[in-house]
């Protein structure tokens, strides 16, 4: 467990984990409070039963942040505080990592690797965006692709402002709204940490031919009918070319 300041990326994350709620005791100030995320099953009912329970004068009603509501209407320059989380990230990037050496064996052989192609950058670059850790794939990038540095920090700030969580009944309805006819996976595509983004819609001439190649576990192509069948959770970037 440890202590992480609060921030888009940290309240997305912690949406696709099934928190929907953080709490507070410490303070009413929200730039500098202690959070606990929480996961009720209906938000509506317990924030009755808070309600209910805090007419008591013998029990302190903490503060409650619905996440959902936050990641609405609060601008990120107005995220404060730190959360209390679980930190198992870093131990999953470092599985992740060797599953994938086992396929890419991009370890022993690092030079057959570039830029467009390394298994691992992207999966550096999955674990920034959703955890907000962007310093590991900055310093990824400094170590082997100083040329880059500069348009990757560029998009991840923008990409970070707009990467979107969503639930299957969510996902399905955006797909249709923006007319979506094939998503490109960055790391495997049923992985539920995989980041989605829009690789034709359907006013594109082109047409994508969508192969099952089981083998490959990166840049998976596929159509979102099918997409919505894999998974409950989807991290997409929304920016549409």
């Amino acid at each position: 467990m440890r202590f992480t300041s609060l921030s888009r990326p940290l309240l997305l994350d912690l949406k696709c984990r099934g928190y929907n709620l953080l709490t507070s005791y410490n303070s009413l100030d929200l730039s500098n409070s202690t959070w606990q995320p929480l996961r009720v099953h209906n938000v509506h009912e317990y924030l009755l039963q808070m309600n209910f329970n805090g007419s008591n004068t013998y029990l302190k009603k903490p503060t409650i942040l619905v996440i959902d509501q936050v990641l609405t209407h609060i601008d990120d320059n107005k995220f404060g505080g730190e959360v209390f989380v679980e930190d198992d990230h870093s131990q999953r990037l470092q599985q992740k990592c060797r599953l994938y050496d086992l396929r890419y064996h991009f370890t022993a052989n690092p030079e057959i690797y570039d830029f467009s192609f390394d298994p691992q950058r992207l999966l550096i670059r999955n674990h920034a965006l959703r955890t907000g850790d962007h310093d590991i794939y900055f310093k990824y990038l400094a170590m082997y692709y100083q040329e880059h540095v500069t348009y990757e920090r560029r998009d991840i700030e923008e990409l970070t402002e707009t990467l979107m969580c969503l639930d299957a009944n969510q996902a399905e309805k955006w797909f249709k709204k923006h007319h979506v006819t094939v998503m490109e996976s960055d790391i495997w595509i049923c992985d539920e940490d995989a980041i989605l983004k829009v690789l034709a819609v359907k006013e594109h001439d082109h047409h994508w031919g969508i192969l099952d190649d089981t083998e490959e576990m990166i840049y998976n192509l596929i159509n979102p009918q099918e997409l919505v069948l894999l998974r409950d959770i989807f991290w997409i970037d929304p920016r549409i070319i």
